[in-house]
């Protein structure tokens, strides 16, 4: 499956980041399904993809403009870390030149959409063509799935077809997770480097677009009610007080309690409250609406940063949200946020 493009990418690599082809280690890397604990950072959205693909292909083709948005819908389908993906791409294609430094072609043109060398063997052969860039894009990471050990039904490339029944076996075997790095070994096992230059392209992003903050936060919304109609009021997690017509959810991150009078004969409507937090000294209140629920999201922010944190929440956990407020601290927001759930 690796291309004559691989190969000459790990060379232009060479060029912006410091080689660690040469090194006797293979890089850690994230596994490729996507776990509460092994999530996309909030740090990688398709903008900031775009931009960091861009500044190193300054004549990319308009047809990948939206690339990595295919990337994030098709891997959040998936359950993949998509983003290692992506970063497996670049190093697959050249940052979307599909040449080597020198200008030489690879085996695989752009017109194939082909973004992982899927069926390109070596020797001119130039692989699989997909009808357009989402396709191709579905077909590498559908490979990439197969490769963590879960079966693809009706899989998109030909290639994957194929392998799947020696290859499965493989990726079941381990007793973990399947990483990056094993798939690695196993899609160019003649490339001691491969893992290693994904790596450095995901920490050359990371270091580009990542703030402190978006690395290290726990940006995972814990959720605290779930009503059509509520009425709250927050006391001391010591000795709550509760009334026995209430049930009481507690956060321990934010120390309080929220009491809940029970209500009979809800309506359909359903309304959702959460805390997340970057740390900071302040609190944002997002909107944003999941199908017939409508969600508020009290967000812990640093007032520096607070736009980009905000941005890059939504993105991750918030798709279409809005900031409505901005409180001193959480609990301020959590109560604002209650009232809006026992109003709508």
């Amino acid at each position: 499956m690796c291309i004559m493009v691989k190969r000459v990418s790990v060379f232009l690599l060479a060029l912006f980041f410091t080689s660690v082809s040469s090194l006797a280690y293979a890089a850690k890397t994230p596994p490729i399904r996507t776990t509460a604990s092994n999530q996309v950072p909030v740090c990688v959205t398709p903008d900031r993809l775009m931009t960091f693909l861009k500044k190193r292909n300054k004549n990319l083709r308009s047809k990948f403009n939206t690339i990595a948005d295919h990337y994030q819908h098709h891997g959040r389908n998936l359950g993949i870390r998509w983003d290692y993906a992506f970063f497996q791409m670049i190093v697959e294609t050249n940052w979307l030149r599909f040449h080597a430094p020198s200008g030489r072609k690879g085996d695989v043109a752009f017109s194939q959409n082909n973004f992982a060398g899927l069926g390109a063997t070596g020797g001119g052969v130039a692989g699989e063509k997909f009808k357009n860039v989402s396709t191709g894009v579905l077909a590498h990471l559908q490979h990439i799935q197969m490769y963590s050990g879960k079966r693809v039904e009706n899989p998109v490339a030909n290639r994957t077809r194929k392998v799947q029944k020696w290859l499965l076996p493989w990726a079941q075997g381990f007793k973990r997770p399947v990483t990056y790095t094993d798939l690695t070994k196993k899609w160019s096992p003649t490339d001691k480097g491969y893992s290693n230059d994904i790596e450095s392209v995901a920490r050359s992003f990371r270091k580009g677009h990542c703030s402190k903050a978006e690395l290290y936060a726990q940006a995972k919304p814990k959720t605290q009610i779930s009503s059509s109609q509520s009425l709250s009021r927050t006391a001391s997690l010591g000795k709550p007080k509760v009334d026995t017509n209430s049930t009481v959810t507690t956060s321990r991150e934010q120390k309080t309690a929220i009491i809940v009078p029970k209500v009979d004969n809800l309506a359909p409507k359903r309304c959702e409250v959460y805390t997340a937090s970057y740390g900071g000294n302040k609190a944002i209140l997002i909107r944003s609406v999941s199908g017939n629920t409508t969600n508020y999201h009290a967000l812990g922010v640093h007032s520096e940063i607070e736009s980009d944190e905000a941005n890059a929440f939504i993105d991750r956990w918030a798709r279409g949200g809005q900031k409505i407020g901005s409180f001193k601290n959480q609990e301020e927001a959590l109560v604002k946020a209650f009232q809006l759930c026992r109003e709508s």
